[in-house]
């Protein structure tokens, strides 16, 4: 009878630390799409790598409870509808507690929807307000159209004396046509003369017509707000169109990719952008984030290489904030209280403020000698 109570007492003893143990190594599932093929490749691909690398810093790290993110990746390739279907399929056969991405605000206006009927928190990229306006469940790590343009806005003015500029956006992007009316509004303000705003689709590849037009317009810059690649030959075609050197192209973050400056070569050369984000930065945390980076995927990181690394640093601190044992509403509730976590975007911190928008600052860059210098 002693026996049998001691072996009780110790089955009993064992089945407590094993549940203890397995508690400790619980996964938190975690869905990742980005635009890894398509128009919006250029950042989706270095936004991927980003927000993995912050992943995998966490779990060599440790989470509170021992637990580790449990990473499921998706390619959205800049579709809304393929977007939509990974949001489904992220949250109801992947039960992940927390989505990640996905590239742009056209693609995260699509999904949001969905996780905020799904009740799963998504974090993505993209410039628009529209996106947690959608529901409680959806956030966006990149700060709002009128936050980051009116640094671009400021230095066409202040610096570069712009008194004419002719915009040209790809206009099936939500995102850009929010920077261009933010940029428009602050450039109106201060006097400077919108001589054409001309449109297009990421689709197309020849601009002659278009090219033709604002080569021989009367303007002192250019705006530009389109993918890289495609930024890139529309900006190689305007100058073969014979503009005049004087003309100063400027743009948006987009043009912080790698992809901008080896499609466009020699032609995008002394090009003014607003960036979320400076490589130059000497920061201990940029200079740890480059170092890594580099090691891992054997590239210098980009401006979408950091927004990556920047959305996986606020899931991380959301999922931290949630203690020892997370579900989606925990974490969606630590992410809405997020302040001034460290990152390596703009200013060095990332705020919300009470309709979820982000703030951290911008950065300006130009291009010289094929690299991003920062504008003092």
């Amino acid at each position: 009878m002693i026996v049998h109570r001691r072996t009780a007492l110790a089955a009993a003893a064992l089945l407590a630390f094993s549940g203890l143990a397995f508690g400790q190594v619980k996964e938190i599932p975690v869905g990742v799409m980005n635009a890894m093929t398509g128009n919006y490749a250029f950042g989706g691909v270095p936004i991927q790598n980003g927000m993995k690398l912050a992943l995998e810093e966490a779990n060599a790290a440790g989470l509170p409870g021992g637990a580790k993110f449990k990473v499921t990746e998706g390619d959205t390739a800049g579709e809304k509808g393929q977007t939509i279907s990974l949001v489904n399929q992220f949250a109801k056969r992947d039960n992940a507690m927390l989505i990640l991405g996905p590239t742009t605000s056209g693609e995260a206006l699509a999904g949001a929807p969905v996780a905020n009927e799904l009740q799963v928190p998504m974090l993505a990229i993209g410039s628009s307000p529209g996106i947690p306006a959608t529901g409680p469940w959806a956030f966006k790590i990149q700060a709002t159209p009128v936050d980051i343009m009116n640094f671009l806005g400021k230095l066409a003015v202040e610096k570069l004396g712009i008194k004419r500029v002719i915009t040209a956006i790809d206009q099936s992007n939500d995102g850009y046509v929010g920077q261009k009316d933010a940029l428009v509004s602050y450039l109106r303000a201060a006097g400077v003369t919108i001589v054409a705003d001309e449109k297009f689709v990421a689709s197309d590849s020849n601009f002659l017509a278009l090219a033709t037009k604002i080569a021989t317009s009367q303007t002192d810059a250019v705006f530009i707000a389109a993918p890289a690649e495609v930024a890139a030959n529309l900006i190689i075609q305007i100058r073969q169109a014979g503009l005049d050197p004087k003309v100063k192209f400027i743009g948006p973050s987009t043009f912080g990719s790698l992809g901008f400056i080896k499609a466009g070569g020699k032609a995008v050369e002394a090009t003014y952008i607003v960036s979320d984000y400076s490589p130059n930065a000497t920061s201990p945390l940029n200079t740890a984030f480059i170092n890594a980076y580099k090691a891992k995927y054997k590239a210098a990181p980009d401006n979408w290489a950091a927004m990556g690394y920047a959305l996986g640093t606020v899931a991380v601190q959301a999922v931290r904030n949630a203690g020892p044992n997370p579900d989606r509403t925990k974490i969606r509730d630590a992410m809405a209280k997020l302040n001034k976590v460290p990152m390596v975007l703009g200013n060095g911190t990332w705020s919300l403020d009470e309709k979820r928008n982000p703030s951290y600052g911008g950065v300006l860059l130009q291009v010289k000698d094929g690299n991003f210098v920062t504008v003092q």
